[in-house]
């Protein structure tokens, strides 16, 4: 029995040492095995310097909407959540008592406007013919005057120049009955008649020669009275009187005539009245005649301005109350939604905020810059940002604004930039935090290679390239070195295989 214990013992021992054996041979083959080679392949894509942040989009806009002026509210015409676009109504307040004054000055100004237009227009035809038949009746009625007053005094004159005259010899023992003189004297020339009888074959046996006023020869009349010249006289002799070799004068006017004197003055009277009525008939022609010219006449330029000036009123005063109707709306300054709104219809409002209006699609996003890189950003900057909301989306834009302004925060300066997004999504909402890569340079479309396999040795850098079964080193000039894992070079070939360093 303790024979094949032995026995069993002996091959275990055996065993052990030949596993032994084995192990170690084969941990010296593996430690004389060659370490496996890190291979990569030269390709086309996108080598980018950036700047990595984090930001938080905000609306553009957001305001909180008031009257500027206090009122009872007449209608709310929106709801928590409403979408507007700019300009539509929100809330008005009581206006009925404005709309009249408005009613009023537009009535205001169309009655300023239609004075002026009356003003540029002149006097209507209707007008023009009504001071056109003053001037032709005042012009008549001159005409008129100068002919009854130049009657009137030819009257008068005649009356003067013909009442009571009378026939008178200088020979003062003249016994014959002197002529008598009838008729109305209707020459203008005053002076003296001379008669100078002479017998002849005439019925009544003698004839007379006229000189003086008149000139010629005549025959003398007892029956009848005959024509004394051509002005209008006229005289008869007496049948019983001798007027043989006699001779007789007339004066005209009898100035010796008991009624002489009156009829001068009234001739006079005459003369003054009618001066008197034609000057102040050619008075109102003179007034007719200004008249149409001055309803005739353009405007001044003074009527003008002043007429400009009516209008001007008026319509400041429409534009005064157009502002003060304004007032009593509220509108939407820009298209958003509705966020808070606290009014009813009946209730009175100051100028505190009744709404919240927030723009619907005008949002950016805010980043904060540490100061170690501001100085790498400008404005108009490529970004590309991934919100925590759509992780796997990613929203490009572009940098807007850079503040001058910075703000520390545990001791470190951040300035505020904000980015425009090129299309805002329908999801974005305001306080969405978002994780931002500012692209600083880039070269697109370069061949790349990971940033382990470049070999920088004193600025010049270099790959380990594989050809066929050898490994090579290859110089490369490098467009940019990315800090995103890779660098931009030229030397190589798309495609080439390249190995890590040792």
């Amino acid at each position: 029995m303790s024979k094949i214990l032995h026995s069993r013992s002996l091959y275990i021992s055996l065993a052990i040492i030949a596993i032994i054996a084995v192990v170690a041979m084969a941990f010296r083959i593996s430690n004389n095995a060659p370490e496996p080679l890190i291979t990569n392949t030269v390709e086309l894509g996108d080598v980018r310097q950036l700047v990595s942040v984090s930001g938080i989009a905000e609306a553009e806009q957001s305001a909180d909407l008031a009257f500027p002026v206090s009122g009872i509210v007449s209608s709310v015409l929106v709801s928590e959540g409403d979408v507007v676009e700019v300009g539509d109504i929100l809330v008005t307040l009581e206006n009925r008592a404005l709309l009249a004054d408005r009613q009023d000055a537009l009535a205001n100004i169309r009655r300023a406007v239609a004075q002026r237009d009356e003003l540029l227009s002149g006097p209507s035809e209707s007008e023009r013919d009504v001071t056109s038949n003053s001037v032709d009746l005042a012009l008549q009625a001159l005409d008129r005057t100068k002919e009854n007053e130049t009657r009137k005094v030819t009257n008068a004159k005649r009356l003067l120049l013909s009442s009571n005259l009378t026939a008178f010899s200088n020979d003062y023992d003249e016994d014959a009955t002197p002529p008598t003189i009838s008729g109305t004297y209707s020459c203008d020339n005053e002076g003296t008649y001379t008669i100078e009888m002479f017998r002849s074959g005439a019925q009544s046996g003698f004839s007379y020669r006229l000189s003086g006023l008149e000139n010629g020869t005549f025959v003398g009349s007892v029956d009848q009275a005959i024509a004394l010249g051509a002005c209008g006289l006229r005289i008869q002799f007496d049948e019983n009187s001798n007027y043989y070799n006699t001779d007789w004068q007339i004066e005209i006017p009898n100035t010796k005539s008991s009624s002489y004197t009156t009829t001068l003055n009234a001739y006079n009277l005459a003369v003054t009245q009618a001066a008197s009525a034609i000057a102040l008939a050619e008075q109102d022609v003179l007034l007719a005649e200004a008249n149409a010219r001055n309803n005739n006449a353009p405007p001044r330029i003074e009527e003008i301005a002043r007429a400009n000036a009516d209008i001007a009123q008026a319509q400041a005063r429409l534009a005064r109350i157009d502002s003060e109707i304004s007032d009593r709306i509220l509108r939407a300054p820009f298209a958003g939604t509705i966020t808070e709104i606290d009014i009813l219809p009946g209730e009175t409002v100051s100028n505190a905020p009744i709404l919240n209006l927030l723009a619907a699609s005008e949002f950016e996003v805010t980043a904060r810059i540490p100061e170690i890189d501001i100085g790498k950003l400008s404005i108009n900057q490529r970004v590309e940002m991934v919100f925590d909301t759509r992780s796997n989306e990613t929203i490009t834009g572009v940098i807007s604004f850079i503040s001058l302004k910075a703000t520390e925060i545990d001791g470190v300066a951040y300035y505020e930039a904000l980015i425009k997004m090129d299309e805002v999504p329908d999801w974005i909402r305001s306080g969405l935090n978002a994780d931002i890569e500012v692209i600083i340079e880039e070269e697109t479309d370069a061949l790349r290679v990971p940033r382990r396999f470049i070999i920088n040795t004193d600025g010049i850098y270099s790959v380990r390239q594989m050809r066929d079964t050898n490994i090579a080193t290859t110089t490369v000039e490098v467009l940019l070195e990315g800090n995103d894992g890779f660098y931009a070079i030229t030397g190589l070939n798309e495609g080439d295989t390249i190995v890590a360093p040792e």
